[in-house]
């Protein structure tokens, strides 16, 4: 099986590929022991994980193509990857001066585009294959998809981080809403009917947004859902919430709630016309999960930052003052 560029990442700091109704992120041991064990409940709420499998990459040096294959067969979620308007897959291409750019001339995300570079580039110089993971690609049905990537809680760091990890985190904590909201921006794309093109915002870029700030952009997104839609988010975040509320110690540490919908489809209350799932498990941790820490209770700063989004859904009843981040531009 062939993999490619992923046009629709918005969030993480490694690149997505795209694979056969599935998308593949580099192994994570932690990630795929959490996934092979997680709650029944909370797979709802999640991306299916399909398998581990090795990848390599090559290049054409006549034409510069960039070959990223797998010897895996997967059937699962094969059906989804059928939208009219993502059936030529993207692939990737080394430029005389050896570097690795995202062969197309579609608009593309530029930072998501650089990730998925990056780690073609790396898979190059690699004499062994690379582990990915395989995960169910919720967004694969949609034409247009819409997508909100928000980091959840007020702590970032898994127990195992060094001190300089663990200082850096912390510090982009406090420098951002998550200490305080529970939650940040971490990536936005929209569809803009007016212009038929999407907007982005990037992750350096939700960093500095401020809590007024986070509500815009969040008000943003789910104007551009509809009632309905925006309804259907509302109810999921708070089955998801009440999920958690009663996970006695686990803990979400770098997580991220991921929101989706498709801007070509009408507006709809069926529960299959938005997306809502927590994902990127690397650091999260429950009690008896290898020789981690115990901790008691649920995972307070996640259930803040839930509580965040879903007051951040609600119709504006005050104009919000400019932003910091407003002010600043």
């Amino acid at each position: 099986m062939e993999l490619t560029a992923f046009r629709h990442q918005v969030g993480g700091h490694f690149g997505i590929l795209s694979c056969n109704g599935h998308v593949a992120k580099p192994s994570n041991l932690r990630e795929m022991a959490f996934y092979k064990v997680m709650n029944s409940e909370l797979k709802h709420f999640s991306p299916a994980f399909c398998k581990e499998v090795d990848v390599r990459a090559s290049v054409n040096p006549s034409t510069g193509q960039i070959i990223v294959e797998t010897l895996e067969k997967l059937d699962c979620h094969k059906k989804k990857s059928s939208s009219k308007h993502e059936r030529s897959s993207t692939g990737f291409r080394q430029t005389s001066d050896g570097r690795v750019t995202v062969d197309t001339e579609k608009q593309w995300n530029r930072w998501a585009a650089e990730c998925q570079c990056k780690v073609v580039e790396r898979m190059l110089k690699e004499p062994d294959p690379t582990p990915f993971l395989l995960l169910e690609n919720v967004v694969a049905h949609f034409t247009r998809p819409c997508v909100l990537d928000l980091k959840i809680g007020t702590r970032q760091h898994g127990d195992d981080a060094s001190e300089s990890k663990r200082h850096r985190q912390l510090m982009k904590c406090r420098q951002s809403t998550s200490a305080t909201l529970g939650v940040r921006v971490v990536g936005m794309q929209l569809y803009e009917q007016e212009t038929r093109s999407y907007s982005y915002v990037e992750k350096q870029e939700g960093r500095r947004i401020d809590a007024v700030g986070f509500r815009r952009h969040v008000r943003r997104f789910i104007k551009c859902c509809g009632r309905s839609r925006s309804e259907r988010i509302r109810q999921k975040l708070s089955k998801l919430r009440s999920l958690l509320a009663e996970f006695e110690g686990y803990r979400f540490f770098s997580a991220s709630i991921l929101i989706a919908f498709d801007a070509e489809a009408a507006d709809s209350s069926s529960d299959d016309a938005v997306k809502v799932c927590i994902i990127d498990f690397a650091h999260s941790t429950f009690s008896g999960f290898f020789e981690d820490l115990a901790y008691s209770g649920a995972d307070e700063g996640c259930l803040l930052g839930l509580d965040s989004i879903v007051e951040a859904m609600e119709p504006n009843i005050t104009k919000d003052p400019p932003s910091s981040y407003e002010k600043k531009i």
